[in-house]
């Protein structure tokens, strides 16, 4: 069965007003004092949705207050202008603080990011030295192998003459590009596949 749609509606919404005033907080990026919303509220009113929606709010940038007139409202709440002044200071060390603290945390992603450049770059490197190391001990094999002429020569037991009825062992010219063709297929295989 599938259950019904419910649907869920407020009739009502409840607003609460503050004085505005010095608030440490609220930290603009344009400088100035901080001004926000001080202390408990003044009043509270509920008022009907409806007419909360038929309004038209304002845009974020109309709400922003300019540095001088949050001096101004500052003034006009009663702070002197040597604490207009002190909560200027403060607001612009705090603005620093943030940026120097935003400015380390780039710095430690980036560095991180760095240490896992070098790290797959070094497992890459090894990988590679793995498999030329590897190519290299098989190319050694094949060249250590007796040519066919002399297996053919020491076929004095029955022993020798099933080998030398064998394919020869060692690899033509033309055969060391194929081995070199499979290994880089193989090495760029097995590198994928450390970095996936």
């Amino acid at each position: 069965m599938v259950a019904a749609a419910k649907r869920v509606t407020w009739s009502t919404t409840t607003v609460h007003e503050f004085h505005l005033g010095h608030n440490a907080c609220s930290v603009p990026s344009t400088g100035g004092p901080s001004v926000g919303l001080v202390g408990a509220a003044v009043t509270s009113r509920t008022a009907p949705v409806d007419d909360r929606l038929t309004a038209i709010p304002r845009s974020h940038r109309d709400q922003l207050l300019p540095p001088m007139r949050r001096i101004e409202l500052l003034r006009d709440a009663g702070y002197a202008v040597d604490e207009i002044a002190v909560f200027c200071m403060a607001t612009n060390q705090c603005r620093t603080e943030r940026h120097e603290t935003e400015q380390e945390y780039v710095a430690l992603i980036r560095q991180r990011q760095y240490e896992t450049y070098l790290v797959k770059q070094q497992i890459i490197a090894m990988e590679m030295e793995r498999q030329r190391q590897l190519y290299l001990h098989r190319h050694y094999q094949m060249n250590m192998l007796p040519p066919h002429k002399v297996l053919r020569s020491r076929a004095a037991s029955s022993d020798y003459v099933r080998q030398s009825s064998f394919p020869s062992y060692a690899a033509p010219p033309t055969g060391v590009v194929d081995v070199q063709v499979l290994d880089n297929k193989r090495r760029r295989l097995s590198v994928d596949a450390l970095l996936n």
